[in-house]
């Protein structure tokens, strides 16, 4: 369900982004840091090292490190154009000028009005990041990296905070395994029971998606100028 609603997510913001070209500010690629925390919980898992092999559940610590490259979308600047009710570019001079100039007071009120949406609008960036690295306490996470979609403000050119919806998939024992078996041996059902856990046994482990929320600081490479 989750990666459902986070592929519908980004279906949606993608195509809100670019079916929006003509107003962007253009696509900036980079690299971001910072901490990511989980919202679901997860596990690691071992089994004891003497004779009975006992199946021991541990759980994971829900914060890490993460590093990513990250595709921008920067929003442009934007004024407010009364004729159609919407923002554009103010490098739509034409329209962005009759509205600063026009001697119909209210068209001026409705400039200055939205000059402070106009400006956080300018700061605004939709971004696409993939996981490079992650980086836990966990000794063991069995963590397939992902990545995720965020919105993040840029309080320069070239540097910006972000918030990022994060879907990863995580190998995790099959419920039925851990209801039965935790502090006890995991029969292997044809030479007793099992003497390691590998998460390459479908019989044992399944990926589950599991969603988090990260913040960063972006730092992009190079910036598309504004027309």
């Amino acid at each position: 369900m989750k990666k459902i609603i986070f592929t519908l997510m980004l279906i949606g913001l993608t195509t809100l982004a670019f079916s929006q070209a003509a107003n962007l500010n253009g696509v900036t690629f980079g690299f971001g840091a910072g901490y990511n925390v989980s919202l679901d919980k997860t596990y690691d898992y071992s089994l004891t090292t003497d004779a009975s092999h006992n199946l021991k559940i541990q759980p994971l610590n829900k914060g890490s490190f993460v590093i990513s490259s990250v595709v921008m979308i920067k929003l442009s600047k934007v004024a407010f154009d009364s004729d159609n009710n919407k923002f554009v570019k103010q490098s739509q001079r034409p329209t962005y000028n009759k509205l600063v100039k026009s001697p119909d007071e209210g068209d001026k009120k409705k400039v200055s009005k939205d000059k402070s949406w106009s400006n956080i609008m300018d700061h605004l960036s939709i971004n696409l990041a993939l996981d490079l690295a992650n980086v836990t306490q966990n000794v063991s996470f069995n963590k397939n990296i992902s990545g995720g979609l965020g919105i993040g403000y840029f309080f320069t050119d070239y540097v910006q905070a972000a918030v990022f919806y994060d879907i990863s998939r995580v190998s995790q024992l099959r419920d039925y395994v851990v209801a039965n078996y935790a502090d006890k041996p995991i029969p292997n059902g044809t030479t007793g029971n099992y003497t390691s856990l590998s998460t390459s046994d479908n019989n044992l482990f399944y990926n589950k998606t599991v969603s988090g929320l990260t913040f960063k600081l972006i730092f992009s490479l190079a910036n598309k100028k504004a027309e």
